[in-house]
């Protein structure tokens, strides 16, 4: 069973492999105000860390998040998300690639959910100016539901990424990713702008929709985040 260790160790050993390829490691770190609101409804700190590589025809790319809210001395949001992705490019717009997903949050009625798959992907726009990318593949998840409730199960995920440079300092994205198994359709919506204050540091401007489609009762199945963070990229 993919449970959260093995799923850890797997992570791990996928990021420790990347740091065998040449090339230099790029990355962006994020931490700044949230405002949430759904099965959390708080204002507290957010922080994001992703890292990247490439090298030849490969792209590795792992991004670690976190979210912690408390409301009158009790804790009303405390989610981690933990992501590894790495790409390879058959020719310049068409790729294969493989995922590794680990997410846990306190208030989605979920205890965790762990996903691997493997799929394929396009370029579809790489102009000066806008950027859209898509990928399908399969995959396998293990879920486990606050009351204990496990499941395992193939899935069926797809993103879609759009990128629009307006400006040398200011950039809006859009991402959409959704994974769907026989237990639970889980979508993420991204929507952000980001721009450059001085050099290496910026600001972003966020907001993120979460959503499950089958939760425990009592549990809302969407939730919105609502960020504003300091940005440095290195």
């Amino acid at each position: 069973m993919l449970n959260n260790k093995i799923f850890s160790l797997l992570l791990l050993s996928a990021v420790a492999s990347s740091t065998v390829c040449a090339g230099e490691w790029t990355g962006e770190g994020e931490f700044g105000f949230t405002s949430t609101s759904g099965n959390t409804d708080s204002k507290n700190l957010n922080a994001k860390l992703g890292i990247g590589k490439k090298h030849d025809k490969w792209e590795h790319n792992a991004k670690l998040e976190l979210l912690k809210a408390s409301a009158d001395g009790a804790d009303s949001a405390d989610s981690m998300v933990l992501t590894e992705k790495s790409e390879y490019r058959f020719v310049e717009k068409t790729f294969a690639y493989g995922k590794l997903r680990h997410e846990e949050d306190e208030f989605s009625g979920f205890d965790h959910q762990s996903v691997i798959s493997f799929g394929a992907g396009h370029v579809f726009i790489d102009g000066g100016k806008h950027n859209l990318e898509g990928s399908v593949g399969i995959g396998y998840r293990d879920l486990e539901t606050d009351a204990g409730t496990e499941e395992q199960e193939a899935i069926i995920d797809g993103e879609l990424k759009y990128a629009y440079k307006i400006s040398e300092t200011s950039e809006f994205n859009q991402n959409f990713y959704i994974e769907s198994g026989d237990s639970n359709t889980y979508s993420k919506s991204e929507t952000f702008l980001k721009l450059v204050i001085v050099g290496n540091l910026g600001a972003k401007f966020g907001y993120e929709v979460k959503r499950n489609s089958d939760v425990p009762v009592g549990t809302d199945k969407t939730d919105t985040i609502t960020t504003v963070t300091l940005v440095y990229t290195f």
